[in-house]
């Protein structure tokens, strides 16, 4: 019994001591991908002509201001003289009025005291009438006229030049007149008032452990804002017509009711932003952040020292990437050439190869990603092929679902430029 522990020990331990260590090395950098649709060499510059509804500035309001100011200072000499004939017509008046009631009310009630016996007076001296005349009013003059403040909190102000420089940046290209021509033109909101409705909204009591459920008032507002997208390069429209969702009706779904002027500002910015990502994913060079993860063996007494060599060429590629990129895809290219000579030995059934299913399933990831840096779009695809038949993870699922999108979309990009 003790020989077959130390014979089950010493197997786990050999199978443990050949058993491949993946380690990853990731590396971050940019990549400035092809438009989709390519240009004339020429075209250098882009212009933005944008039509909105809306006020351009608040000048229509100040104008008004000023008019009416003008107009209150013509006529203040009047005022001046209308509240001063008003003053002496009321106010003065009202305040003789009064005196000669007060005066009148002394008199009668000091008759009625006179007529009292000396001891009666005596006892009432503190209640002795005393004649009390109101206080003058003060003359205050009108104050001048002034510019009114303006409030513009109630309406939408846009200036269509400010509007397009802030949101459209075609990356790749200069701001001039004589290149790519790009008109917008907002043709109008359309509002449907919010309607209240009451739903069902789910919680959980984390003492109880339960669900239970609350009534609460939901807004549902609908709302669109129909854009006209027009792009042209020397007198040819490359498209044009009703930009891509924005003449379908949205539906925005609050606890709160909105307001109008809140969903109309914030509906112009998403759709300014929305044309900015499409000019430039079908004519702009986009940059984009890449995040290579090299997969590597630890490298024990030199066995891998191919697969090490490859992971320094990788290493150094996709670092100079950014900035020197032709001596980068050399360096990638140099990886590849390893890593492809490396899985010529792979085997996948046998778990004591030196390239067994675990290197080879992380090899292939390598070839995958530098192929695509590299645009060896075909290599990529076989790679990809090659990994979709093996046992994969569902991570791994994910990655060759996910490598496989962009691998197509920058292959149509490298093509059409």
């Amino acid at each position: 019994m003790k020989k077959n522990i130390l014979l089950i020990v010493f197997i786990l331990g050999f199978g443990l001591a050949n058993a491949q260590n993946i380690q990853t090395v990731n590396v971050s950098f940019t990549q400035t991908l092809f438009p989709k649709k390519t240009l004339p060499g020429n075209i250098k510059n882009y212009n933005v002509t944008l039509t909105t509804p809306y006020l351009k500035d608040d000048s229509s309001f100040r104008r008004i201001a000023e008019e009416k100011y003008q107009k209150d200072l013509k006529n203040f000499p009047n005022v001046l003289k209308e509240a001063e004939k008003n003053f002496y017509d009321n106010a003065i008046t009202e305040h003789n009025r009064k005196v000669e009631e007060a005066k009148e009310r002394y008199k009668l009630e000091s008759e009625q005291f006179n007529k009292m016996s000396t001891l009666e007076r005596l006892a009432l001296i503190d209640k002795k009438p005393v004649l009390q005349i109101p206080e003058r009013p003060v003359y205050v003059a009108p104050q001048p006229p002034r510019v009114e403040s303006i409030n513009v909190g109630d309406v939408i102000i846009y200036n269509p030049e400010t509007l397009a420089k802030s949101y459209i940046k075609l990356n790749g290209f200069g701001d001039g007149a004589d290149g790519i021509q790009i008109k917008i033109d907002f043709k109008g909101f359309e509002y449907v008032e919010p309607v209240a409705t009451l739903v069902n909204v789910e919680n959980y009591n984390p003492q109880t452990k339960e669900k239970f459920y609350t009534k609460q008032t939901q807004f549902v507002t609908k709302y669109r804002h129909p854009t006209m997208l027009q792009v042209s390069v020397e007198g040819k429209n490359l498209s044009s017509g009703i930009f891509q969702g924005t003449s379908e009706f949205q539906i925005k779904t609050t606890s709160s009711k909105p307001t109008r002027l809140y969903i109309e500002r914030q509906e112009i910015e998403t759709i300014m932003s929305n044309i900015n990502n499409y000019l430039n994913d079908q004519y702009g060079y986009v940059t984009v952040n890449r995040y290579a993860v090299l997969y590597t063996v630890k490298n024990r007494k030199g066995e891998y020292d191919d697969i090490e060599k490859a992971r320094d060429f990788a290493i150094s590629g996709y670092k100079n990437y950014t900035l020197h990129q032709e001596d980068a895809v050399k360096d990638i290219a140099n990886a590849i050439a390893i890593w492809e000579k490396t899985m010529t030995e792979v085997n996948y059934d046998d778990s004591k190869a030196r390239i067994d299913e675990k290197v080879g399933t992380a090899l292939l990831k390598n070839l995958i990603f530098a192929t695509i840096m590299t645009n060896e779009f075909g290599k990529a695809n076989k790679y990809l092929s090659d990994f979709k038949s093996l046992r994969l993870s569902y991570d791994d699922k994910q990655f060759a679902d996910s490598y496989e999108k962009i691998a197509a979309d920058l292959k149509s990009r490298f093509e059409g430029k």
